[in-house]
């Protein structure tokens, strides 16, 4: 008796398509992933345990030779084009800092009904523009609305973005003990799951080596901006280079090593010319006249000031202008006028408070603070150096307090007020602590 035919059922689910097409070429499922996936992932998305993103599946429509179409019969092929169309719209509106852009391109993308990983990336964009625009309470909750969305297995890469974001945004929220763990945690997902990705690699790193500096690990933050470096370097992204190189020259600085980090951050600058990035180029600039006052070399640190702020007044940007402003107080302060030195702080200071920049705002009143000292108005130092240790307070920067503090106990002690100044040395110890007098 003659055997029936086998019948041959036709595909239907997206992960039988693909497990069909990979069959047709005699294709493994490791060819198939190739650098960009995993073996595991298209094993997964075989099974139909996941759904891949759109430019995963384009990378798997590419290798099988089949259009997009294909594999997403079941769903609006002009809907999913739009989608991505959005997306990207937004990602690009990051890079230019246009705000608006972000939230209008990422709102219409997830009105075209985003899921899964997709959205969770969506969502990281909102973040970015809230938090850019000081919505920090909203940010955390997109942030964390997006991790509940990701898996850990399949969507690494955006799991480790989110992270990352979410450590910058403890950072600016003053907690960097906090800052530092989820920055860490992208770190680890990055190396577990072998991400090679070296622009978020580099870009953790550098945040991460930032977080170590402002808490006075010098030698962790020192070895971090030199990996940054590295991977910046080999993957020739000029930008990231730059930000390890300065990363470096803190770090340096912080251990001592001033010539060297002079010698960094004038690398630093190079590189950043290069690649015309004039906000970054900026805070270079700014960084290296801060090293040079510390160094005692006025001259060096008034001309890199005005230097740097001609570039500021160029580009529009009144945040530098008013730091750099700071900075020349300080150096006013030191040559001896404590009159031009108040002038400047004070202006600075309102200028960062309209800004909404707190910790800088916190650092022209400790100058404004100093010079009211010099001059022998206690009072009125009293209350630029409460005020600023208030800022600091609310927004739970410890480090920047505890310095504000320690100069504050040696100021009253100066005054023989050694009650007040053991009070703030106490502050100073343990900034998380309650304000003397409160």
């Amino acid at each position: 008796m003659a055997s029936l035919p086998e019948i041959v059922q036709k595909p239907v689910t997206l992960g039988e398509r693909v497990r069909a097409a990979r069959r047709e070429l005699g294709m493994s499922q490791a060819q198939l992933a190739g650098d960009e996936l995993t073996k595991g992932f298209i094993s997964q998305v075989e099974a139909g345990l996941v759904r891949p993103s759109l430019r995963s599946l384009q990378i798997i429509a590419t290798r099988l030779g089949r259009s997009l179409d294909y594999f997403i019969g079941d769903e609006s092929l002009a809907g999913a084009k739009r989608r991505v169309f959005h997306r990207l719209a937004a990602q690009a509106a990051i890079e230019r800092h246009d705000w608006a852009a972000v939230r209008s391109e990422a709102m219409a993308a997830l009105g075209q009904q985003a899921q899964g990983p997709e959205r969770a990336t969506l969502l990281r964009y909102l973040a970015a523009a809230d938090t850019a625009e000081g919505r920090r309470e909203q940010a955390f909750e997109r942030l964390a609305e997006a991790m509940a969305l990701v898996d850990a297995n399949s969507d690494a890469t955006e799991l480790a973005q989110l992270l990352a974001a979410r450590g910058v945004l403890y950072v600016e929220h003053g907690q960097l003990a906090a800052g530092a763990e989820s920055l860490e945690a992208a770190r680890d997902v990055m190396e577990q799951r072998e991400i090679t990705d070296p622009r978020l690699r580099a870009r953790t790193l550098v945040h991460l080596g930032t977080v170590y500096r402002r808490l006075h690990r010098t030698v962790k933050a020192l070895a971090t901006y030199e990996l940054a470096l590295a991977v910046a370097s080999r993957s020739s992204e000029l930008r990231l280079a730059a930000q390890s190189y300065m990363g470096v020259a803190v770090a340096l600085y912080d251990a001592g090593e001033l010539d060297g980090a002079i010698a960094n951050y004038q690398r630093a600058l190079s590189l950043f010319e290069r690649v015309s990035d004039t906000a970054v180029e900026l805070s270079v600039m700014q960084s290296l006249a801060t090293v040079q006052f510390e160094q005692g070399n006025m001259t060096a640190a008034r001309e890199t000031v005005d230097r740097c702020s001609e570039r500021a007044a160029l580009a529009g940007d009144a945040r530098v202008g008013a730091i750099l402003d700071v900075l020349r107080a300080r150096i006013t302060l030191e040559e001896g006028d404590a009159e031009g030195a108040l002038r400047l702080a004070e202006a600075a200071d309102l200028r960062l408070e309209e800004i909404g920049d707190r910790r800088q705002q916190a650092d022209a009143l400790r100058v404004a603070a100093a010079a009211e000292h010099h001059r022998g108005e206690y009072a009125a130092s009293d209350r630029a150096y409460g005020k600023a240790i208030e800022i600091l307070t609310s927004i739970e920067d410890h480090p920047d307090l505890s310095t504000l503090a320690a100069e504050y106990a040696q100021k009253l002690r100066a005054r023989g007020d050694l009650e007040s100044a053991f009070a703030y040395l106490e502050l100073a110890r343990d900034p998380s602590a309650s304000r003397p007098g409160s």
